[in-house]
């Protein structure tokens, strides 16, 4: 599940980032018009001090709306325009839905708490704007497929087409020593049989650079990872949780692997699966995302008043 943590770090960079900075624009969306300067504190007040030059909030404040206030006003018209229409649609997203989303999206992660953490480290984004990220999220998608249907038999056709999707996959969190030599691994297993911390163990025989450091921790895998050897995931199969086996043959060496834990997906319900297909087909017969929130915000006269915002406007460096 490595790849899962990787991926969506990936996919909410920009948006976190956006988050960040509008923060930091502080732009009132009930007035537009005004700078972000008028947002009751002193602009005149020294925010920093280099030497003897000073740093006003007033400048700060207006290198970042030349900067960044374009993406940002273009990311609240897209918000206010996709609240617009799902108000007049009468559509909501409902707090269970956004609990639900944010619980799929923590599948690789060991606990809620390294998820949050982890999006606060590696991306800036905190609770609260993870929460409204997946609000809008949710929302355009169910304004985009409002008006599509999906008929039962298209839902049944596509399960039945995808077997593999529905299956229950196992997960496993691995600890893993690499060894030159069959001689090695026999010896760090016996070490680590006879009772020897595992990750100290690591730290100390372990080649693989990339885990070594951390213990041989793996993190959580899934049977079928690719980029795991494939007898090591079979071996795993076969061990109980604690459990730490002989060495493995591997094209990199020898490895001896520690199976931390192991958990299976749980199996979601013929309604649920179907709700899920249901979407998922709406969404492929839905127009682009992106077009359609265009389309949008052409429907509710979105219209930036500063022309140095407005997008292909030249900003200063």
């Amino acid at each position: 599940m490595r790849k899962v943590k990787l991926l969506w770090g990936i996919i909410v960079l920009l948006g976190a980032t956006c988050m960040v900075l509008i923060r930091m624009t502080m732009v009132q969306t009930t007035t537009p018009e005004v700078r972000p300067t008028d947002n009751g504190k002193d602009s005149s007040a020294i925010v920093a001090i280099v030497g003897d030059k000073k740093i006003s909030l007033e400048l700060l404040q207006e290198q970042v709306y030349q900067k960044y206030g374009t993406e940002m006003l273009g990311r609240m018209l897209d918000h206010l325009s996709i609240q617009l229409e799902a108000d007049e649609r009468k559509l909501q997203v409902e707090e269970a839905e956004i609990s639900e989303e944010l619980l799929r999206m923590q599948a690789g992660y060991e606990n809620e708490e390294q998820f949050y953490q982890s999006m606060q480290e590696q991306v800036g984004m905190t609770r609260q704007e993870l929460h409204e990220d997946v609000y809008f999220k949710l929302l355009v998608e169910k304004v985009a497929t409002s008006d599509i249907v999906v008929g039962d038999n298209e839902i049944s056709s596509y399960i039945n087409e995808n077997p593999d999707e529905f299956v229950r996959v196992r997960e496993f969190h691995i600890q893993m020593i690499l060894n030159e030599t069959l001689e090695q691994a026999n010896r760090t297993y016996e070490l680590a049989t006879e009772g020897a911390d595992f990750a100290t163990l690591a730290k100390e025989r372990s080649l693989d650079t990339n885990t070594a450091s951390g213990g041989g921790d793996l993190g959580w895998v899934e049977e079928h990872d690719p980029f795991l050897p494939v007898n090591m995931l079979e071996k795993a199969k076969e061990m109980k949780s604690g459990d730490i086996s002989k060495p493995i043959e591997t094209s990199e060496g020898y490895v001896v692997i520690k199976l931390v834990d192991q958990a299976q997906e749980e199996e979601l319900a013929p309604d649920e699966i179907r709700d899920n297909v249901r979407k998922q087909l709406a969404l492929q017969k839905a127009p682009p995302i992106k077009d359609y929130i265009i389309s949008l915000r052409e429907k509710w006269k979105a219209e930036i008043k500063d022309p140095s915002l407005k997008e292909g406007s030249v900003t200063p460096n």
